[in-house]
């Protein structure tokens, strides 16, 4: 069997300017965050939290468009998007 994930466009144009945050110790290592995203920006760590899990981390912090699904989707309210200035 194999995994069918969406074609990602060469190119996507960005919602917004953002920086990914990560709570790496409020994780519980669920993978919402990773299964979901539609750029595939985050996969999971090597290291472990103080929970015992391997939380993500951004892999590719350029695919990211800011589309936010990531915090919405986490249980644990352990990932964020801040806004970067656009100066």
């Amino acid at each position: 069997m194999f995994t069918r994930k969406p074609l990602l466009p060469p190119t996507a144009k960005k919602l917004r300017e953002v920086e990914i945050v990560i709570l790496e110790d409020r994780c519980k290592g669920c993978g919402f965050c990773i299964e979901f995203c539609p750029r595939e920006v985050l996969s999971k760590s090597e290291k472990l939290n103080s929970r015992g899990v391997h939380p993500p981390k951004v892999s590719n912090k350029d695919l990211c468009v800011g589309c936010g699904l990531c915090e919405k989707i986490c249980p644990d309210f352990a990932i964020f998007l801040e806004e970067c200035d656009q100066t």
